[in-house]
């Protein structure tokens, strides 16, 4: 058999896997329903054409594209138009998939980043945010749309404006500091914390969230051992045992250990000696360590020598225990960024010299896997690059196609 057709096969098998996959949660009835919605989906574009998809047929996002469509099946109650009259929009499936979402349910242009509402799948927080695209598409303000945090109208406008690949949770947060004032790089920083999973004590963490926009001095790698830290002591209930062996001990849950805690009067070198303080604490007590993994990114490493002959390196860093040993080498926070890697919203690099007595890390360096930007670039201690190390990433730059500009730090 041809490459070709093998591969418009393969394609077929994978988007039927992905069709039946969905069609077993529904009931009969329902069953029929989706049926001739797919079949119509095929009849009037190539969303789920084989061979449309010949060069896209990673089983994941057939899935996803599946299950969204099951989730905009489920909200059929609430559709302005049928599926019938839909004209496809868009070269890409995302793209059209869009375009079968905007006809379905929206009478104006939604927000990019709440696209991804439908591929979440139908429960109780997908369906909240769901709700949320129908309510954009209404024409409706943001503000009243039930969000976890109250916007303001400079929140609402970054939400708006937001990344398409954002997750929805993180770009809430995003566009929170972002309308408070905080710059691109802090909004992230903040978002890759746990605080874009959870909006509790929303009043507290404005008031940090101005403190860390108030305080430029604090580096971006510290913002997430200082969110951890806060939490911990402001929010985070705590489990303690009461009672005795004889008696019989009781586990019970107690509130966290300063919940009237404020930043007021504290400046950052009174808040970092208290996370530190607190993290030496934890290591003290924490269990073995949990390795985390993924992927390599889109993003080609670099191998050169520079004018002196030193033979130069940008390393792609792709587990939990590589950014541990990134940040105890070079003195920083990068261990932080291990929910931000994983999530594949940030990439992690180590640039070095490699030597006959080893590797000599040089810089740590964040590149945004999606827009392919250098986001930030530190040396040991959090130091600027120096000039050598701002020509090799340069280069690297150059040969991946990345958005560089001058060296951010």
């Amino acid at each position: 058999m041809p490459a070709h057709n093998e591969r418009r096969e393969f394609a077929k098998g994978v988007i039927d896997r992905a069709i039946r996959k969905a069609l077993d949660s529904l009931g009969r009835k329902p069953r029929r329903a989706f049926l001739q919605m797919l079949g119509e989906l095929r009849t009037r574009s190539e969303l789920l054409r084989p061979g449309r998809q010949i060069g896209h047929v990673h089983i994941d996002f057939h899935d996803m594209i599946t299950q969204g469509l099951l989730a905009l099946f489920e909200d059929r109650k609430d559709w302005i138009r049928p599926v019938e009259t839909w004209e496809p929009v868009g070269r890409t499936t995302i793209a059209m998939f869009s375009s079968l979402a905007h006809h379905l349910l929206a009478e104006y242009p939604v927000p990019p980043v709440l696209l991804s509402a439908w591929f979440q799948g139908t429960d109780w927080s997908a369906r909240r945010q769901q709700r949320w695209f129908r309510h954009a598409g209404r024409g409706q303000s943001l503000r009243t749309a039930g969000l976890p945090i109250v916007m303001t109208k400079r929140m609402a406008h970054e939400f708006c404006h937001a990344p398409a690949e954002f997750p929805i949770s993180f770009a809430l947060r995003w566009a929170q500091v972002r309308g408070l004032g905080g710059s691109d790089r802090l909004a992230r920083a903040v978002a890759a914390t746990r605080l874009s999973e959870e909006f509790t004590h929303e009043e507290f963490w404005t008031s940090t969230f101005q403190f860390f926009i108030n305080h430029p001095e604090l580096e971006f790698m510290q913002i997430g051992p200082a969110v951890e830290f806060l939490y911990n002591q402001r929010c985070e209930p705590r489990q303690v045992l009461i009672g005795d062996a004889a008696a019989g001990e009781v586990e019970i849950e107690i509130g966290p250990p300063q919940p009237e805690l404020s930043l007021k009067g504290w400046s950052v070198a009174s808040l970092l000696r208290r996370v530190e303080e607190w993290h030496a604490t934890q290591r003290a007590t924490e269990p073995k360590p949990t390795l985390i993994r993924w992927g390599h990114s889109a993003i080609g490493e670099f191998a050169g020598q520079d004018e002196q002959g030193r033979a130069w390196t940008i390393r792609e860093l792709l587990d939990s225990n590589e950014l541990a040993a990134e940040g105890r080498a070079m003195d920083h926070c990068v261990a932080t960024y291990t929910r931000y890697c994983a999530q594949h919203l940030s990439t992690i690099w180590s640039l070095g010299i490699e030597g006959a007595g080893g590797r000599e890390r040089v810089v740590t360096v964040e590149v945004n896997p999606k827009s392919r930007e250098v986001v930030q670039a530190q040396a040991k201690s959090n130091e600027e690059p120096d000039d050598d190390s701002r020509l090799i990433l340069q280069r690297w730059a150059l040969q991946e196609s990345l958005k560089l500009e001058s060296c951010p730090s």
